[in-house]
């Protein structure tokens, strides 16, 4: 790398000239303040890449990452320059140290007194863009078809520049920093220093709505920017051929293009021309023999590029000549038709900038500021002129806001402003400052106004005890493709462990949530669009009760008697026991049931009403029942062994004697094989009133005291008969 700083030393002594007192072995060197320094990067590496780094102690105030790198030394103090190469694992560095100050005197004019007075070499910061397709008076650049290229031009720009920076879409984020309008397309560069042409390319489909952005900064960190939308037309493809361009840098007041460069590059743009085209020819000098041939009316020096069959961008380099170039466009379309246009090239000096009016304007300081990026049509934005040093008295304001170039309003010794549009679009607001003596200067800002009918956040919501139902009702604005809206809901929830259980709500677009506790709840929807324009809405949701404490609809409140307050443990034990029972009889019927169906699947003959009686009856034997009339003698349940007799029926008359053997059916069975003598009874004692619950005496059983004659005794249920 020393090899390095020695060559760009070198380049150093060359290209400053002024503004360097002395290059030290150590690396050192000395600038006065406001001096622009190259650097030229050289290293022995195979294709390296290159990166500098510009610091004022731990401040970075500059990266670039080219060959050449230009910096402009604005303020007094120590800076380094530090440049890093890189090829594969391969890794140098160097540093430079920069010592800015005011050793030397600056260009002086004598004062009315004969004294000198210290002249600053600084113009206004003035922003002067050109693009390719041309922008129109509403800042608009139009591409025919759904893709294209557009070209940037700031070199036109006057002040003491120290970056010309390009966001090519203000709405993507292309470095991925999360903010959208911040981004510096063309970093990488040699635009980025310079201001020269840098070209970006552009599809319908990649966003919603498309605006380039292009910013100067000076030394002193001032910035002016413009804006421009860049919008897809359709393109004419029917008809005859049409020829038309569009050329960058364009064309001065005397209809040539004027170049000042040497090399100059021009940039063609024949998309423009209408009709069903087939060949788009491009001659940029028709006074060259371009292709050697001897003819120099039948060049086509675009021949081996798109350009010829879709007219997009064509780059072409003069070189400076005093020699009259005149460039030519030949369209061709189907059967031979065709067309031609042609355009004049002047080479000549470049016109130094206007000298600025005021005193102010000498040191740079006045701007016309806004207080807004972008404003929605019918929303007020506040102008003023800012870095004004006189007394505002000895100012006259004239305001143009829509860019027409007439005054809508003026104002004495007020500089600042306040003003609504009514129409969407990107006007050109303008001020005329006229002081004491009738100097005048004037300076524009570019606005963006956007459409009224913008995104706006509603919403709905219903109540249903501690439950919420949110209906969303967001509309987007009819301008955007893309209709979708992102959602981020806050509930008022203070509660972590509600908020955890809920959380997956926040993003929907119709959310439910459940509050768990009494009280009002400021409910806020925030929307968000595909242009990333964003809006809220507030409501205050109110809960009556906690969840613990609510009770059913058409249920009666039951209150304490002595107090009349409600007893929510009366309302819970009466609940439980409603549960319960429902819950027995429900278990009763699924038992009864199950039964029914194993015995049907058992005794298939029976009808379901026969099961029933028969189920009914193993029920009653299980719980001990003695009614058994009625039933099945297959189910009637066996007597009990009883050493009590049963009485007789009445007797009978007889009607036939009994077959020998056989014993009488109707006598007891501990009577049967005995011989009864009617009346002879068996005389007893007499019973005590004691003894009316006693059992009657039990028959005799075994042998008996009875005569010979067969007479016994006397059962008590006999006697008197």
């Amino acid at each position: 790398m020393i090899q390095f700083l020695k060559k760009a030393t070198a380049a150093l002594l060359i290209t400053l000239l002024i503004g360097i007192v002395s290059v030290m072995a150590s690396g050192k060197m000395e600038v006065k303040i406001g001096d622009r320094v190259d650097f030229v990067a050289e290293s022995t590496q195979v294709s390296p890449a290159y990166k500098w780094v510009v610091k004022k102690g731990d401040e970075i105030l500059s990266t670039q990452s080219t060959r050449n790198f230009s910096y402009q030394f604005s303020q007094q103090g120590e800076y380094t320059v530090n440049l890093t190469s890189t090829s594969g694992a391969v890794v140098e560095s160097t540093t430079v140290h920069v010592l800015a100050g005011d050793r030397y005197s600056r260009p002086a004019m004598p004062d009315e007194e004969g004294g000198e007075v210290v002249i600053p070499g600084v113009t206004p910061l003035k922003l002067r863009l050109e693009t390719l397709p041309p922008k129109d008076v509403e800042n608009q650049i139009a591409l025919l078809g759904e893709s294209g290229k557009v070209q940037f031009l700031m070199s036109q720009s006057t002040g003491e520049i120290l970056e010309y920076r390009i966001d090519k879409n203000i709405f993507l984020d292309s470095d991925g920093n999360g903010t959208a309008n911040d981004d510096i397309d063309n970093a990488d560069d040699d635009s980025y220093l310079t201001g020269g042409v840098w070209t970006a390319e552009y599809r319908q489909d990649e966003s919603s709505k498309i605006a380039a952005e292009v910013t100067l900064v000076d030394k002193n960190g001032k910035k002016v920017k413009q804006q421009a939308a860049i919008l897809f037309k359709e393109h004419r493809v029917t008809g005859d051929p049409v020829a038309a361009w569009e050329i960058l840098p364009s064309s001065g007041d005397d209809g040539n293009v004027h170049l000042y460069e040497d090399p100059h590059t021009v940039s063609f743009y024949t998309r423009p021309s209408e009709g069903k085209i087939l060949e788009y020819r491009i001659d940029k000098n028709i006074f060259m023999d371009s292709d050697g041939d001897g003819d120099p009316a039948n060049d086509i020096d675009n021949l081996n590029d798109i350009s010829f069959k879709t007219g997009d961008v064509f780059e072409v380099q003069y070189k400076k000549t005093d020699e009259q170039v005149i460039a030519q466009l030949i369209v061709v379309g189907e059967g031979g038709k065709g067309s031609r246009v042609q355009k004049g090239f002047v080479f000549g000096d470049k016109p130094e900038p206007p000298a600025p009016p005021f005193d102010e304007a000498v040191s740079g300081g006045i701007q016309l500021t806004a207080d807004k990026v972008f404003v929605v049509k019918g929303d007020p934005i506040t102008f003023t002129v800012a870095g004004l040093e006189q007394a505002m008295d000895q100012y006259l304001f004239a305001w143009d806001f829509d860019g027409d170039g007439e005054a809508d309003k003026e104002t004495e010794g007020v500089n600042t402003v306040e003003y609504i549009y009514d129409f969407p679009g990107v006007p050109l607001a303008g001020v005329t400052i006229t002081d004491k003596e009738g100097n005048t200067a004037d300076y524009f800002l570019e606005i963006l106004v956007k459409d009224a009918e913008v995104t706006k956040a509603d919403f709905t919501f219903e109540v249903d005890g501690n439950t919420v139902h949110f209906t969303n009702l967001s509309t987007v604005s009819m301008s955007l493709a893309n209709k979708t809206l992102s959602y981020q809901w806050s509930f008022g929830e203070t509660d972590p462990d509600s908020y955890e259980e809920q959380k997956s709500q926040i993003g929907e677009e119709n959310p439910i949530y459940h509050y768990p506790k009494a009280g009002a709840y400021l409910v806020t929807l925030t929307i968000t669009d595909a242009d990333q324009v964003t809006d809220s809405k507030s409501a205050e949701v109110e809960i009556l009760q906690d969840v613990t404490g609510v009770v059913d609809q058409g249920e009666a409140e039951i209150t304490d008697s002595g107090t009349g307050e409600k007893s929510p443990l009366f309302v819970k034990l009466l609940k439980f026991a409603l549960y319960l029972i429902l819950i027995v009889i429900g278990l009763t019927l699924l038992i009864v049931g199950g039964a029914l169906v194993f015995f049907k699947i058992q005794q298939p003959d029976l009808t379901f009403e026969e099961l029933v009686d028969e189920l009914k009856a193993k029920i009653l034997i299980k719980m001990g029942a003695h009614e058994t009339e009625g039933l099945p003698a297959s189910e009637m349940p066996p007597q009990p062994p009883s050493d009590i007799p049963s009485p007789p029926s009445e007797p009978e008359e007889e009607t036939s004697a009994e077959p020998a053997g056989k014993e009488d059916s109707k006598t007891p069975p501990w009577m049967q094989g005995k011989e009864v003598i009617e009346g002879e009874v068996e005389e007893t004692p007499e019973e005590s009133e004691d003894d009316d619950e006693k059992p009657p005496s039990e028959p005799p059983t075994g042998e008996t005291d009875a005569p010979a004659s067969g007479k016994g005794p006397v059962p008590d249920w006999l006697k008197g008969v």
